[in-house]
């Protein structure tokens, strides 16, 4: 059958820190933990997604977060997510639709039919969950109707859905006009969202507990902002192929001593690695910013083939915090619930004042921007997935909106004849097209020619400047 198909096993990434190459033991060590306790059924478990801000809460209650994108992420880092792809399809589900949704509902769908694990199923498989916490955000648009979609195997796994909005960008308006609104707002969803659980645990909640995993979620928070910063030092001790490692304990992990403690233990790998002159490429030549997009999971050694040619990644916007708490301007409380939502107000409105300072920039823009100039950036790389279309689109304007900043400047050079000549100086970026987690969608080949291209215009400008 199709759904017996896997794909052949990519080559593994080679990576260039000892904390990146300890992730993938972590995330088995998690996902079979949830196994495990499915097995002893002492503690609940929850579907849920990343970037919701409430993994506090689920701890603080003792409910194990079962991190439903993860699973798919790995079923296609292990190009095993096909046979999933084509279960949903076979539901009427089409190909266009998010492909981490149609894989997690084809898993859902043949694990209840089967009564157990698919066959082989990825370090285990992923567990059926007592409930599930979905989140009509804006970021993603599955988020409110993947779980819905999978209910319909699970009837009677309930499903509580929290809304979390953001302030909208308004150049001529102050967002903090509407904080207040907005922070009630969320207040209320985050307090619906514990009555939610205390329901399903039968617990009460621990406010104390609550505020001791707040507080070292935001010291982990701001010890990861630390770490990553020290990707500025050239040459770079780590690239961005290492840091879609390292997000785990940021995605996955928070409010946990264990996702502390790796931060601490990068940072320290970094520092030395710094004081070493060590970097993620040996002879470092371009430093490039992955300037937006969710990696191709199935295609993680394309790093490996940029660094190959002299390019490193200091920074990325994907899966990166935006800033320390403490320069987000947001009020201060002791109710760990309100902090809560004022970290996520902050976390998404952060960019907001800087890019009014800017005419015609957007608070994307304005990241890209800062960043550019902070890791002194050559050249930006984006990707295209055809299938997550709410993180991905916008990203062409993106580079529209910097080429207008980082225009082509011609420069009057004079070479050695004596002879003045022009050349241009610019911020030239790559477009990278596939999927997140299906393969058909990717030609190793065309990629590859892609990336030679692209360094080609980078080597053409380095020369021009060393001229």
């Amino acid at each position: 059958m199709a759904e017996e198909q896997k794909e052949a096993k990519p080559k593994k990434r080679m990576t260039a820190t000892r904390a990146a190459a300890s992730i993938g033991p972590l995330v088995k060590e998690f996902i079979t933990g949830t196994i495990q306790a499915r097995s002893e059924g002492k503690q609940k478990l929850a579907y849920t997604f990343i970037v919701c801000h409430h993994e506090e809460i689920l701890r603080a209650m003792d409910v194990l977060p079962v991190w439903t994108e993860n699973f798919a992420g790995i079923c296609g880092a292990k190009r095993d997510a096909e046979r999933f792809l084509q279960r949903a399809e076979s539901l009427g589900l089409s190909r266009s639709l998010c492909t981490y949704a149609l894989c997690g509902i084809g898993f859902d769908q043949w694990r209840e039919e089967l009564g157990e694990m698919p066959p082989s199923a990825p370090w285990g498989g992923q567990v059926k969950p007592d409930f599930m916490i979905s989140t009509g955000q804006i970021l993603c648009d599955p988020r409110s109707k993947w779980y819905q979609a999978s209910q319909q195997f699970m009837p009677d796994v309930p499903i509580y859905n929290m809304d979390l909005p953001y302030p909208m960008f308004q150049r001529d308006r102050d967002h903090r006009d509407v904080w207040d609104y907005y922070h009630t707002y969320l207040v209320k969803q985050l307090r619906g969202l514990v009555a939610f659980v205390e329901e399903q645990t039968q617990k009460k909640m621990d406010y104390d507990r609550l505020r001791e995993l707040v507080d070292l979620s935001d010291r982990t928070w701001n010890l990861m902002d630390e770490t990553y910063k020290l990707r500025a030092a050239v040459p770079c001790p780590m690239g961005t192929g290492d840091a879609m490692n390292t997000m785990v304990p940021i995605c996955f992990m928070m409010a946990t001593q264990k996702a502390y403690d790796f931060f601490a233990d990068l940072k320290k790998e970094l520092e030395e690695k710094i004081a070493k002159k060590e970097g993620e490429v040996e002879n470092e030549k371009y430093r490039l910013m992955w300037g937006g997009g969710l990696p191709a999971w199935y295609a993680l050694n394309d790093f490996n083939y940029f660094n190959s040619n002299g390019a490193s990644f200091p920074v990325e916007t994907t899966y990166r915090m935006v800033a320390p708490l403490d320069q987000m301007d947001i009020p201060e409380t002791k109710d760990p619930i309100e902090h809560l939502a004022w970290r996520w107000l902050g976390y998404w409105t952060f960019w907001y004042d800087k890019a009014k300072k800017r005419p015609g920039s957007e608070p994307d823009v304005e990241r890209l921007i800062n960043w550019i100039e902070e890791y002194k950036i050559d050249g930006v790389v984006m990707h295209e997935a055809f299938s997550c279309r709410t993180w991905h689109v916008g990203l062409i304007w993106q580079l529209h909106q910097l080429s207008k900043i980082y225009k082509p400047i011609p420069l009057l050079m004079v070479g050695k004849d004596g002879k003045k000549e022009k050349v241009f100086q610019e911020l030239p970026s790559l477009i990278l097209e596939s999927d997140i987690i299906d393969i058909t969608s990717y030609s190793e080949v065309d990629t590859r020619n892609k990336i030679d291209t692209f360094i080609d215009t980078l080597e053409s400008i380095r020369v021009n400047r060393a001229a």
